[in-house]
């Protein structure tokens, strides 16, 4: 349960093997190939090496894949949850080259009819526009692409309906007396006109129509009368749905083959990795060099992917100056701690490792503030089927087990405090069974085994300090631990020790007891809190300004009231549902409102309290805690490694 100690590793092996070695690698997933940037800066290694070329093949199947799958999902729809389930097969099932060609196959013929359903999309768009701008001129027997003879010119115009065909007629007789206007339609955004003039008169008839806002209608490429444009565009719309139709039933004949493009997908992501990791290697000649970081509990793992390779490999400690990266190492049990820890910061590689020391805390915390048996039970019940279920990993497996605990945690809490979907049971009571008397053991349960949040808010609230003073003391006793670590234990010591001695006077005072604790502890501080400083003045300064520190801590505990008003607020949201449910009495139409009310304000409570607790039991972990020994500011350790979304790769057939 610590930081895992980082190995520096640097290996060269024949570039025939290259592949082999970055495939062995992946599986073991213990090796971090860094750039090698630091190589490169050396004359004499920039001299016989250079970075290794780079491949575009395995981005492009990828995206071919996954272009494949949206395509299936957009034609094929399957149904699927906020969570994708998760299947089992073996490591050469997985890896082989002949199922993944298949999948290639099919993925580009998906493809291939999703380009063809696109490019019929883009004609049937230009098809609709031309529908609509023909079927105004419907009206008009004449063909469109006759738009002159030997004398005359033929114009077709649209004028906004604010334009009366007298006006503009007006207009034209001032200046083309030949020219005439003949309304072929109109729709609520314009009116629809021929204009006939001699060929000399044209220029003069539209500069007449310009202050009417009048403009020329080109009808390109389109022959025969508006109708029989219009019938041929819809008979040509009409082949073209066809033709899409028959394209997307092509795409969703594939539907029975999702399966096996979903694993093609996560072999073609983990070919991408490989091909990335590998233009972080160095090539020269006949060989390639890595650089890289392993962890030093993984080595078996390493030695058994080099084993018969083709490659020299040595391991050394970091170098001055190095910052490895950071991997926390947990029983699997506490790896849930990790998102907890990663939404903050990583511990720095010479830090500790936080998980074991907020486990407990954290999920105390959270139970806590929620403490509800019902809530508790939901919660655990939801986060254990997700689980079972979806086999989710990483951070989202790390959040259903985390969810696990939480749900276990509010459930006891809960029996402490008297909370079944809040004050459910005393209102089902009163209100659905009037006059008969609750168990003996339910009305204990009720009262609260240890206290009501609702009904002894202060007991909660003495409560909520209290924890908070020991989650504070348990945080001074790690720094303690980290100076004697780090050969510091003194001041380890005096950082903490002069702070106990006046807080046991202050709890002195309080008692009826005398000064003299609090005076010690005082005088303490101002003799070791400034003892950095060179000077004497200043080591006297700064311990008697340390004294102000008293309400930085007092602030800090007060920070743990918010376990009570979280307790409180989830009780008190609880009654006021239950309540206003019991509204309409032991009629039929009260317990339709009474179910209606309880579900959508249970629900609501539940969703909204578990963000609210989620987060402040974080913070107070962050801003409490850490800040008396955490040092943050690691790197993620990232190994080159299967990271698959659809599948679990396992070493037998299951």
């Amino acid at each position: 349960m610590a930081i895992v100690k980082m190995k520096r590793l640097r290996l060269v092996a024949l570039r025939e093997a290259q592949e082999t070695l970055l495939l062995r690698l992946q599986s073991a997933g213990c090796v971090e190939i860094t750039a090698g940037e630091r190589c490169l800066a050396d004359p004499a290694w920039a001299a016989l090496l250079r970075r290794a070329a780079g491949t575009g093949e395995a981005k492009a199947q990828e995206k071919t894949i996954a272009a494949a799958l949206a395509a299936l999902k957009r034609y094929a729809p399957a149904r699927s949850g906020l969570l994708i389930r998760r299947s089992a097969i073996s490591e050469e099932a997985f890896l082989s080259p002949q199922a993944q060609a298949r999948a290639l196959d099919a993925a580009r013929q998906i493809g291939r009819c999703a380009r063809d359903i696109e490019g019929l999309r883009a004609r049937a768009a230009g098809l609709a526009a031309r529908e609509e701008a023909l079927a105004p001129w419907t009206a008009l027997d004449l063909p469109l692409e006759l738009t002159q003879t030997r004398t005359a010119q033929l114009t077709y115009l649209t004028a906004p309906l604010s334009a009366p065909p007298e006006a503009l007629e007006a207009a034209l007789s001032q200046t083309a007396a030949a020219a005439a206007l003949f309304p072929a339609g109109q729709d609520r955004q314009a009116r629809y006109l021929l204009l006939i003039c001699r060929r000399e008169e044209q220029g003069r008839a539209m500069e007449a129509l310009r202050p009417f806002s009048a403009a020329a209608v080109h009808f390109r490429d389109t022959a025969g009368t508006p109708g029989e444009a219009l019938a041929a565009a819809r008979a040509e719309g009409a082949d073209l749905a066809r033709a899409r139709g028959a394209l997307e039933a092509e795409i969703a004949s594939f539907a029975p083959r999702r399966r096996e493009l979903e694993i093609a997908a996560d072999r073609a992501r983990q070919a991408a990795a490989r091909a990335a990791a590998g233009e972080k290697m160095l090539a020269g000649g006949a060989v390639v060099f890595l650089e890289g970081w392993t962890a030093a509990d993984r080595l078996d793992r390493l030695e058994g992917a080099l084993a018969e390779l083709p490659c020299a490999w040595e391991l050394a400690e970091p170098a001055e100056g190095e910052t490895p990266p950071t991997l926390l190492r947990n029983p699997r049990w506490m790896q849930c701690m990790n998102m907890v820890t990663e939404m903050y910061s990583l511990p720095a590689y010479n830090g500790i490792d936080p998980n074991p020391l907020i486990f407990f805390f954290y999920i105390f915390f959270f139970g806590f503030m929620f403490a509800d048996v019902a809530y508790g039970a939901l919660i655990f019940a939801a986060s254990l089927a997700a689980s079972r279920l979806y086999r989710p990993k990483k951070t989202l497996g790390q959040m259903f087990q985390l969810g696990q605990y939480l749900g276990l945690s509010t459930l006891v809490c809960g029996l402490f405090t008297g909370g079944f979907f809040g004050n459910f049971l005393e209102v089902f009571y009163e209100t659905f069974l009037p006059g008969t008397a609750m168990p003996g053991w339910m009305a204990a349960f009720c009262a609260g085994v240890a206290f009501s949040p609702v009904g002894a808010p202060m007991t909660a609230l003495l409560a909520a300090l209290g924890i908070g003073a020991v989650h504070l003391f348990t945080g001074q006793l790690i720094h303690i631990y980290m100076g004697f670590r780090d050969g510091a234990g003194l001041d380890g010591l005096l950082d903490t020790a002069p702070w106990w001695i006046v807080f046991a006077g202050i709890a002195g005072l309080a008692l009826g007891g005398g000064p003299a604790v609090l005076a010690a502890g005082v005088l303490a501080l101002i003799l070791t809190q400034g003892r950095h400083a060179k000077t004497l003045p200043g080591k006297l300064l700064g311990g008697v300004g340390s004294l102000y520190g008293i309400t930085g801590w007092l602030s800090d505990i007060l920070s743990y009231s918010r376990l009570m008003a979280l307790m409180l607020a989830t009780a008190v949201i609880a009654q006021v549902f239950n309540t206003l449910g019991a509204l309409g009495g032991r009629t039929v139409w009260g317990v339709l409102l009474f179910a209606a009310v309880f579900l959508v304000g249970h629900g609501f409570n539940i969703g909204v309290n578990l963000i609210g607790t989620y987060v402040h039991a974080a913070r107070l972990q962050y801003l409490e805690f850490f800040s008396k020994f955490y040092k943050e500011g690691g790197v993620p350790f990232r190994p080159l490694e299967y990271d698959t979304q659809y599948v679990d790769i396992t070493e037998e057939e299951q």
